[in-house]
């Protein structure tokens, strides 16, 4: 059996794989699919491994960054995107359009989240969610493991 790692070594690998990893998660969050979060976080793998092959000052790197924030956000996983838009910011060639994209996924993320749970929001309550998330996601391990 072929490791998963081994699969895409190239660039053009990994945007294969990118690309058909988020029409996967989309379908998944237009039927409002439970393995919504999973499909996200699979994104988020492989958006980390394209960014880990290229310069954050090229196209493709700055894109794969703010593209794994934003995969994190949507897998429901706030932690892990403040980690990586940590790490990605902290990159000085990452040019500042990027830095701009990167703060727009968490104002984009707010305001999608304010939409979805609208009581929350009116009453200040949206940072509890994802405290809430973070504590399920750290006690209920997936059963099926994602791309790692």
């Amino acid at each position: 059996m072929t490791d998963t790692v081994s699969i895409a070594r190239t660039e053009d690998e990994l945007d294969t794989l990118v690309s058909i990893a988020i029409r996967r998660a989309e379908l998944l969050d237009d039927i409002h699919s439970p393995a919504a979060d999973d499909a996200w976080h699979e994104v988020m793998v492989w958006e980390q491994r394209l960014a880990a092959i290229t310069e954050p000052s090229g196209v493709a790197g700055g894109v794969a960054r703010v593209g794994a924030v934003w995969a994190a956000l949507a897998a429901g996983n706030r932690a892990e995107a403040e980690r990586l838009a940590s790490k990605y910011l902290a990159e000085s060639p990452l040019p500042a359009e990027r830095q701009e994209a990167i703060a727009r996924v968490f104002q984009e993320d707010q305001e999608r989240l304010s939409q979805r749970y609208p009581a929350l929001a009116k009453s200040g309550r949206l940072a509890e969610l994802a405290e809430w998330r973070a504590s399920v996601t750290s006690q209920n391990p997936r059963v099926f493991p994602a791309a790692a």
